[in-house]
């Protein structure tokens, strides 16, 4: 009962290579005419900021500005640690830069220190796809956990895989694990411990193989070192979304490399939950939606989540078949309790309706 339209950067058209939408989609481009359309529309607006980056500050700004609507921002990362690992600078350094030179040095594509937290502050609430995050909602703005959800006919435990296991080299008793999506400068350092868990389970005499989807942009890591102990996994690079559950069919067991840190401890890898949702052993750190997971029954989690300790869990997997499916269980129940994607935008959706009830309230008051 809610009219949906998204703005992004880019050709619209490129959404329907995850289907194709239900709702209007346009550019920023696009998006002036639209509103002045919508100012003389007297329907009730809420604008979503998905992430307070500089492109999309500056057009919910204008929006709300025209529009006189309130707006909400939803978080997903820590800002803050991407800004400051992309410019290579502390980011309370960055953030007592006198504003000519973050001008100079900050892109549309991360925050900006000296809008964001104003930002966030003038929000009329908060999203959050990890509790942790409402650390950043320092104005103390309503807040609402908005997970994601997850297809749990498109991604189960029975499907087919995509193509057989020979045909990537693998052998029928082989301990396989599937990884999907970018590598780049804020994980190349897990990823790397995943590979070198790998080879340190095959120097063992351990038959555990990897399987790779999607591609590496290097930065933060030496391409020449990555490149050497990933000389003997298969690389698929970037398949169609449609194709994915069957590649992921592949896997005995799926690793989300990573500490619990400063990157991990606030965002939730879209990956997890199609991990979950097919019924295989999860390992994933002790952070984000890993504190919602029972240890041993739904998850196997990860403290250090270096390449000895990803080691040691995968070989209590591969010692303790009874564990594994344990564990397959357990992870595909939760994905159906807790990431259903009726009950979780039902959820936002109420919140939404709080905010612009309390702008009505606000205005008559």
């Amino acid at each position: 009962g809610i009219e949906v339209v998204l703005c992004g950067d880019g050709d619209p058209r490129s959404i329907t290579g995850i289907g194709e939408p239900s709702f209007e989609c346009i550019s920023y481009e696009g998006l002036r005419g639209k509103l002045r359309r919508w100012a003389r529309d007297p329907q009730p607006t809420m604008i979503c900021a998905w992430t307070p980056r500089e492109l999309v500050r500056k057009a919910t700004e204008r929006a709300a500005r025209v529009l006189d609507a309130p707006y909400s921002v939803h978080l997903e990362d820590n800002e803050e640690y991407l800004l400051a690992s992309a410019l290579g600078r502390p980011y309370e350094a960055l953030r007592r830069l006198p504003q000519r030179e973050l001008n100079r040095v900050c892109v549309d594509t991360l925050i900006h220190p000296g809008h964001y937290p104003e930002f966030l502050a003038r929000a009329a609430g908060i999203t959050v796809i990890t509790q942790e995050l409402n650390e950043f909602n320092r104005a103390g703005r309503p807040w609402h956990v908005a997970r994601p959800g997850v297809d749990p006919e498109r991604l189960r435990p029975d499907l087919e895989p995509a193509i057989p296991r020979e045909r990537l080299g693998l052998e029928p008793d082989d301990f396989v694990l599937v990884y999907h999506g970018i590598g780049h400068y804020a994980n190349q350092h897990d990823l790397m411990s995943l590979y070198l868990a790998v080879r340190l389970l095959q120097r063992r005499g351990r038959p555990v193989k990897l399987v790779r989807l999607g591609v590496t942009e290097f930065g933060g890591v030496d391409p020449e070192a990555f490149r050497a102990i990933a000389d003997d996994v298969p690389h698929l690079g970037d398949v169609p979304w449609r194709d994915v559950p069957g590649y992921l069919a592949l896997a005995d067991a799926y690793v989300q490399p990573g500490a619990p840190d400063d990157f991990n401890r606030y965002r939730l890898p879209s990956k997890l939950p199609e991990f979950l949702a097919m019924g295989r052993p999860v390992l994933l750190p002790r952070a984000n939606i890993g504190n919602d997971l029972r240890d041993g029954e739904e998850a196997l989690l990860l403290d250090r989540g270096d390449a000895q300790e990803i080691a040691a869990k995968l070989e209590l997997l591969l010692d303790d078949p009874a564990l594994c499916a344990r564990l397959g269980e357990g992870a595909r129940s939760f994905a159906l309790e807790n990431l259903s994607w009726r009950r979780n935008s039902q959820g936002l959706a109420a919140f939404y309706r709080e905010l612009l009830d309390a702008r009505v309230a606000e205005a008559a008051a």
